[in-house]
């Protein structure tokens, strides 16, 4: 039979390789994502604009890479969901300048200081480290009701901004069924996290 020390060695081996496929699996399905988003979006108008508008899955993705990675640790969901944002505008960029005349790691050092990296990077650190500390204490259905809200909320983010500004609603809503879509999302993420607390209570 192995020694207490083997088993632990064996055990401590498992976790470390779990660790690394976690931080794997996480970088590659943050650049399919982007490159996806970027994908659809592409440069048209219409209902495949109005899919690649959608933000909340943005701040969904650090949200989910925090509760992803081990160890479940706030500085480690803070770092995983930085890197996450960063990754996928990355790779979002890339694809997006890539028929343009500056090329996509030209356009993609043209954008690494815009906005949308700064505020990627910055709320990457903040969801990512809530995600991480939630996980660990096994409130996943708090972290659902993240998730739903982002969902619900930027339909009527989206138009009380177009209202505040006299503006039509098809400025900032401009397709119904997406954002039909978004919030049925949205409610079901609802009662999914409504379960996951009853459960946990129980």
């Amino acid at each position: 039979m192995p020694s207490h020390h083997e088993i632990a060695e064996l055990s401590s081996q498992q976790v470390r390789r779990q660790v690394l496929v976690r931080w794997f699996l996480l970088f590659v399905g943050v650049c399919a994502f982007g490159v996806v988003d970027a994908i659809v979006k592409g440069h048209h108008g219409g209902v495949r604009n109005a899919i690649g508008d959608v933000s909340a899955p943005w701040a969904i993705l650090p949200l989910f890479a925090g509760t992803f990675v081990l160890p479940r640790r706030a500085v480690f969901g803070a770092f995983a969901g930085a890197a996450a944002s960063v990754a996928a505008l990355a790779s979002y960029t890339l694809v997006r300048t890539s028929g343009s005349d500056i090329g996509g790691q030209g356009g993609l050092l043209t954008a690494a200081g815009n906005r949308w990296f700064i505020l990627g990077l910055i709320g990457g650190v903040a969801l990512g480290a809530g995600g991480a500390w939630l996980a660990a204490r096994g409130l996943q259905g708090v972290v659902m009701a993240m998730v739903a809200s982002l969902l619900l909320l930027e339909p009527v983010v989206r138009m009380l901004w177009a209202v505040s500004n006299s503006e039509p609603l098809g400025t900032f809503v401009p397709s119904s069924s997406v954002w039909s879509a978004e919030i049925l999302i949205g409610c079901a993420m609802a009662l999914t996290a409504f379960g996951l607390r009853r459960s946990w209570r129980h």
